[in-house]
Formats: structure tokens, sequence, C-alpha cells
């Protein structure tokens, strides 16, 4: 007999549905004699404490199936463990989350973490205590979704890699270093207190719908700010090349003062490769040396008081916005506490 805190020896047949190109898979899993915690199991009591329902008709005594839907949680393939999260089973227990060994790891090959699953779970007691339980049948439903790609030309070599995580509104947004136009060195964070609208360019680029085109978008937004002394007083607009090897303070400040660009209001900066390492991906900048140019995309960040990102535009159509607009972003951020 086995009792809570023991292992559970099962087998299960996987096999996939759909045109996922999945091939089947014979899997035998083992339930982790693992303690509730980070990567345990949550939820209500599970099956050593759940009532025992009548068999169905044409099963032996004291076995039942249950229909089992849960979604991959975690898959590690060096200790040929996979971790389901599944909905309530009615009837036997509560939504959890239950890791499970397997004996091949090669099984483990092509299931991946996000996927949507299904089995029967059959299940053995004996004296009102769970005996064995196998998970039959797994199939997945729905695989996740295939990671976002991008083209990293920051090695010289286009390769694809997977595109990070992008910043939601609201969350906080990374700090890094930069070096103004005056020559002095600042950071991100210096900024609190007031809103940031940030963009990134570099003052060699030779495409008129890019670079220059955001310095002239920053121009007719630093002018409707500047209408109210006060909210130009509470707003920074930062222009951030990402070519740090041409720009330097002095190329900068020239570049500033044949785009009308005035300091404190608005400022032509640069950040070196490592400082914009931590901050382009969440802020969905893309860039890497071309042919005699750096090739990149569109990035328009405004953040608020607190340092939170209070709005993304990335891409070349995302960038079309008018000052009107991203001014009622402005207004909004300095109403936020801290503004």
């Amino acid at each position: 007999m086995i009792g809570p805190g023991h292992g559970i020896v099962g087998t299960t047949q996987m096999k996939t549905t759909g045109m996922n190109g999945r091939r089947m898979l014979p899997i035998a899993l083992i339930a982790a004699a693992l303690p509730c915690g980070p990567a345990g199991c949550s939820g209500r009591p599970g099956p050593g404490a759940a009532p025992a329902p009548a068999a169905k008709g044409g099963d032996a005594p004291g076995v039942q199936e249950y229909r089992l839907v849960g979604q991959v949680k975690a898959v590690d393939r060096g200790a040929k463990e996979v971790t389901i999260r599944h909905e309530e089973i009615p009837g036997f227990m509560g939504a959890m989350t239950m890791p499970f060994r397997v004996d091949d790891a090669s099984a483990l090959e092509d299931v991946q973490v996000g996927d949507e699953v299904e089995a029967k779970l059959r299940v053995e007691r004996e004296a009102g205590q769970v005996k064995d339980y196998q998970l039959l049948d797994l199939a997945v439903t729905r695989p996740a979704p295939a990671a976002s790609l991008v083209l990293d030309l920051s090695g010289g070599t286009p390769a694809l890699r997977q595109a990070p995580k992008r910043l939601q509104p609201g969350e906080v947004v990374p700090d890094f270093a930069m070096t103004g136009q005056d020559g002095r060195a600042f950071r991100l964070s210096d900024l609190r207190g007031k809103v940031v609208v940030l963009t990134f360019i570099y003052t060699r680029c030779p495409l008129p719908d890019f670079c220059p085109y955001m310095d002239r978008k920053f121009a007719d937004l630093a002018a409707a700010i500047a209408t109210s002394p006060r909210r130009a007083e509470s707003v920074r607009l930062l222009s951030v090349s990402f070519d740090p090897e041409h720009d330097t303070p002095e190329v900068l400040a020239r570049h500033a003062r044949s785009r009308g660009a005035t300091p404190p209001l608005w400022t032509f900066c640069v950040a070196s490769h490592d400082q914009l390492a931590g901050v382009a991906g969440p802020l969905g900048l893309v860039y890497g040396p071309g042919k005699g140019e750096i090739i990149h995309n569109l990035c328009t960040a405004v953040i608020d008081p607190g340092g939170r990102l209070a709005r993304l535009e990335v891409g070349t159509q995302s960038n079309r916005w008018s000052s009107a607009d991203l001014l009622k972003t402005v207004q909004s951020a300095l109403a936020r506490p801290g503004g």
C-alpha cells in the first residue's frame, strides 16, 4: 500500500493530436515523491485524502478512471522530470501542480513548457487509500506557442535568437547609464520624479524615415511641451544613441544644435553597448552593424515619474504617433504619484 509521502509508479502512453508534427512516444511516469514547495504541489488535498467513488461499470472493484486536463509547467530532461498543472478532477482531487519522473530522458525531447495536455488517470485503491495510479493516453491537445525570434546582428553575422520579454505598461524600466551631449554621465534613475520620453537614434543614420524622422517627431513634441513652462519642468526627452564608436558628446552637441534641441527639456546622449544590453530587449530595440550603417528598428517609450513604463511604441508603423497623441500620454503620466 502506498500512503502519503511515497512515490506512486504508473505508466502512460503519449500521443499528439492535430497537425503539430510530434511523434508518438511511450512514457513511463513516476510521480515524484517531493514535498510541496516552489516546484511541488498546490491546491486541495491529493489522492490519498480523496473519497473513493463507486467504480464505473465494467471496471474492477476499487479502480476508477478520471479525465485529466492540464498544462506542462516545467521540463527537466537532466532529472527526467516533467511537471503538469492540472485542473480540478471532480470527485477525486483539486487542481494542483504535480511533478512526474520518466524512465527515459528521450521521452521528454518533444515535450515543451506550455503544452496543453489531456489524459486518463486510472486510480487503484485498497482499503480506502490510493495504492497506485496510471496516467494513460497522454496527448498534447495544444502545443505551446512558438517562441518569437528576432534577427540578431550584434555579432556581425546575422543570426536568429529568441526575442526577450518586452516590458508591459506598469513595469519598471531597467536602469542604465548614459553620457549627455555636455559630457556628463547620468543614469535613467536620476530622472525619477519626471516623465521621460525616450527614443533611440544614431546621428549618421542615412534613412529619412528612421532617425531623422524621430528627430523631427521629438522637435515637434518638445515645442508642444514647451508651451507650458510648468509642464516643461516636469518632462525630459532623451534621444539615446546606440553608436558610441562615433557619437561622442561633441558630435551629439553639434547634432542637437542642428535639430533645435535645448537641454534640459530635450537632450541627446549616448550609451555603451554593455549598458544598452540591459534595456534594449525589454524596450523592443533591435540594432546591429550593417554595411556602412547600423541596421535598427524604431522605439519610443514614455516612462512615468516612478520609473514605470507608461507607453511603448515599437516598429515603423507604431511610431507614426502625433505630438498631440503622445502628449496625452505624457499628461496622464504626470498625473500619477510623483508627477
